[in-house]
């Protein structure tokens, strides 16, 4: 609890929520190029489920975004028979102090299979190419999960950008997927 409540101080006095920056370059965004989709896994600590966001609702949320900026999402199979074995993993932190407040980190993320340019016989099942954070604190357990979700949302949304901007740009140029 102490150690909480240190974080809890820490993070309030840096600002109630903290975008860190995406990992969002021409290299990351080449990597979103010609992936076909992604498959969409979300988890949630039970501290988030407390506040009303669960791991069902976020994995729901996140497609409906995704197919509002027309991501296509890929079932589970579909992402195991895709050599790159897309997948988006949306996950959420949360720690709570009692009264005290709520903390929180939100975490969006590419994880595709890698090969190594140096030696190209060895493969990485995932390796993350892509990635969005947010933390934040919040004095109520009311306002926890608004605030989750509008976090969410905006990392959810920034990765829908940048994986339209990356695709866009390879059928604007006439590249072919990879």
């Amino acid at each position: 609890m102490r150690w909480f409540m240190c974080a809890l101080v820490a993070l309030t006095m840096i600002a109630a929520t903290t975008e860190l920056l995406a990992q969002d370059t021409e290299w990351n965004r080449y990597s979103l190029e010609g992936l076909g989709g992604v498959f969409v896994r979300a988890e949630a600590s039970p501290a988030c489920g407390d506040a009303g966001v669960t791991a069902d609702a976020l994995r729901a949320e996140a497609e409906s975004t995704l197919l509002e900026a027309e991501v296509e999402i890929l079932t589970e199979q579909e992402m195991l028979r895709n050599t790159a074995l897309p997948e988006l993993r949306v996950t959420l932190e949360c720690v709570v102090g009692g009264s005290e407040g709520f903390a929180y980190a939100v975490s969006v993320r590419v994880q595709q299979s890698a090969q190594m340019i140096r030696d190209p016989q060895v493969q990485l099942a995932e390796a993350v190419t892509w990635y969005a954070t947010t933390l934040g604190v919040s004095t109520s357990a009311s306002a926890a999960q608004d605030a989750l979700q509008a976090a969410t949302r905006g990392r959810i949304e920034e990765f829908a950008a940048a994986y339209v901007a990356a695709n866009t740009a390879a059928d604007s140029t006439g590249s072919s997927p990879r």
